[in-house]
């Protein structure tokens, strides 16, 4: 939200990321787990004059939550992540809210909802 003809910035909501420090209790008190896939990056496979490094460096992914595979910690309707039936836990990848509440003051320009 933007206030004072954008002299102020304020944000008004949290990613929700398995490596926020809420969500990742919640993923582990609810019998999930956070993991990183691992990749070796050979630059031989590469042409030489398109290499940037010379020797084998192992890339992470992003974190991820088991049940599931997401690199998010909320959503909607991933069956593989809350159906049990499927592996799922429907403790683990959520779909709660994170609900504000305020005042709009006329000192408000915009709010940008996405």
């Amino acid at each position: 939200m933007s206030s004072e003809i954008g002299d102020k910035i304020y944000l008004l909501s949290t990613d929700h990321r398995p490596t926020e420090e809420n969500e990742t209790k919640r993923i582990v008190s609810n019998g999930g787990k956070i993991y990183q896939t691992q990749t070796i990056y050979n630059p031989n496979d590469i042409p030489k004059n398109k290499r940037k490094i010379s020797k084998p460096q192992v890339m992470l992914g992003p974190p991820r939550v088991k049940p599931g595979r997401l690199s998010v910690s909320r959503t909607f309707g991933d069956i593989e992540a809350k159906w049990p039936v499927y592996g799922g836990n429907p403790k683990v990848v959520i779909a709660t809210p994170e609900i504000k509440q305020f005042e709009i003051s006329p000192s408000n320009d915009y709010l940008l909802m996405g």
